[in-house]
C-alpha cells in the first residue's frame, strides 16, 4: 500500500481504504471487503505523542477469522507533540519494530495488522489488535500491585534474555540506542527543561533531587561514559502500566506489552528501575523490592545470560533511578498543560522514583566524574 495514502485521522480510514490495505498484508482474502466502519477514541484518545482509536468493522464475503475491531493510532495532532515524535524517530520505531521484531517476539506483543510510515509527511499508521473484554489494562496512576508487578517483572527479564547481546542488534541501525537517546535529551534539553520541570513538578521532589537538579544532567552523562561497555538487549523504554494489559486467567496471554514507540538497544536494568521505582509505591516497592531484582535476575540466567552478576544488576538498578528521573525531566517539563492525567502520571512517577533513590542513596553512585 503506497505510504502517501496513509490516513492522518480515524475518520479517513474508510471501508475502501481498509480493504485494500488489509487485503495488500495478506490479513484479508481476495474474496472479502470491509463493508463499513466506525472509530471511537480510546480515554482521551491522545496519548503523549498519539492518538489512538478504536474501529468496529464489518465485513462482506469469506472474512474467517477477522476480528470485529481493531485498534488504529496515528501521530498526535498536536504540532509540538508530533515534532517531538518525529525529531526522536518514535513513530518510524514503533513501525519497525512490529513489522522486523513482533514476530519473533512472541504472543507478549499485540498482533499488528498494518504498519507503515512515511518520513517524508512524517505520518505513520499502526493497525493492532484490539485486546478490550479479554482482560485488563493497566494503570500507572493508581500503581502496582505486588502480583501485577512480579508479573511484569518475569515478562520483562525473558523479553530482556531473548534479546540480550543478539547479533540482530548490531544489524538494526534504525534502532536507536539508549546511549544515544539519553545523550541527546541531556545535552540539548536538559538544561532549558529543569526549570520548567521543577515549576511544574517541585513539590514532590525530595530535598536531595532539588539539590541535584539543575546538575543531573551532568552526572547522568558521566555514567553514560562508565556504561559504554555494557551489555545491551532490546529496552522497550517506557516500560509502566499504562502499556500493560493482563489477561483473563486461561487466556494463555496473562501479560502483552504495547506502546513500541521508543525501543532502543539498551540496559535491561533501565526498563527495570523505571518499573519498578515508578510504578510501585513506595512501601510495597520496599517490601518487594529485593524479590523482583533477584527474580529479574535468575531469569536472565534461565535465559541463558551470563557474565552479569547479581551485585552488578543492583548497582545498574539503582544508577538507572537516576538515569530514568534525567529522562522525565525532559518529557514531563513540556507535557500539554490540558493533559491533566498525563500530568498526574508524572507525578506519580517521579514521586515514586525519587523516594527509590532516596532509599538507594542512588545519587552518591552516580556522580559527575
Amino acid at each position: 500500500m503506497p505510504t502517501d495514502t496513509l490516513p492522518t485521522t480515524p475518520e479517513e480510514m474508510t471501508p475502501e481504504w481498509l480493504t485494500g490495505t488489509l487485503r495488500s498484508t495478506g490479513a484479508l482474502g481476495p474474496g472479502a471487503r470491509v463493508k463499513s466502519v466506525s472509530s471511537s477514541l480510546l480515554g482521551e484518545g491522545l496519548g503523549f505523542i498519539g492518538l489512538v482509536a478504536r474501529l468496529s468493522l464489518s465485513y462482506e464475503g469469506d472474512a474467517a477469522g477477522m476480528p470485529a475491531s481493531m485498534v488504529a493510532k496515528v501521530p498526535s495532532p498536536d504540532p509540538g507533540s508530533r515534532q517531538v515524535g518525529n525529531l526522536y524517530g518514535l513513530y518510524e520505531s514503533e513501525v519497525r519494530f512490529y513489522n522486523e521484531f513482533a514476530g519473533a517476539s512472541g504472543p507478549d506483543v499485540p498482533k499488528c495488522y498494518f504498519a507503515a510510515y512515511d518520513r517524508d509527511a512524517g505520518q505513520s499508521l499502526v493497525l493492532i489488535e484490539d485486546l478490550d473484554g479479554l482482560g485488563r489494562f493497566g494503570d500507572q496512576v493508581t500503581g502496582s500491585t505486588p502480583e501485577d508487578a512480579h508479573l511484569a517483572v518475569r515478562w520483562l527479564a525473558r523479553f530482556h534474555a531473548r534479546w540480550w547481546q543478539h547479533p540482530r542488534l548490531e544489524a538494526t541501525p534504525w534502532m536507536a540506542t539508549a546511549d544515544g537517546l539519553v545523550r541527546n535529551a541531556m545535552l540539548t534539553a536538559y538544561e532549558a527543561c529543569w526549570p520548567l520541570y521543577e515549576e511544574r513538578f517541585g513539590h514532590v521532589l525530595t530535598p536531595g533531587i532539588k539539590a541535584a537538579g539543575a546538575t543531573l544532567h551532568r552526572r547522568i552523562l558521566a555514567q553514560l561514559d562508565r556504561c559504554a561497555a555494557y551489555p545491551l538487549t532490546i529496552v522497550h523504554g517506557d516500560f509502566r502500566r499504562d502499556n500493560m494489559f493482563f489477561g483473563n486467567e486461561g487466556s494463555g496471554r496473562p501479560l502483552v506489552v504495547f506502546d513500541w514507540q521508543s525501543p532502543n538497544r539498551g540496559w535491561g536494568a533501565y526498563d527495570l528501575a523505571n518499573f519498578v521505582g515508578g510504578s510501585l509505591e513506595p512501601e510495597t516497592r520496599r517490601e518487594h523490592e529485593a524479590e523482583l531484582i533477584g527474580e529479574y535476575h535468575e531469569l536472565l540466567r534461565e535465559g541463558g545470560v551470563s557474565g552479569y552478576s547479581l551485585e552488578q544488576l543492583k548497582r545498574d538498578y539503582a544508577a538507572c533511578l537516576v538515569v530514568a528521573t534525567g529522562v522525565n525531566v525532559t518529557t514531563g517539563a513540556t507535557l500539554p498543560a490540558t493533559n491533566q492525567r498525563a500530568v498526574d502520571l508524572f507525578e506519580k512517577m517521579m514521586k515514586r522514583t525519587v523516594s527509590a533513590i532516596e532509599d538507594h542513596d542512588a545519587l552518591s553512585l552516580v556522580t559527575a566524574s
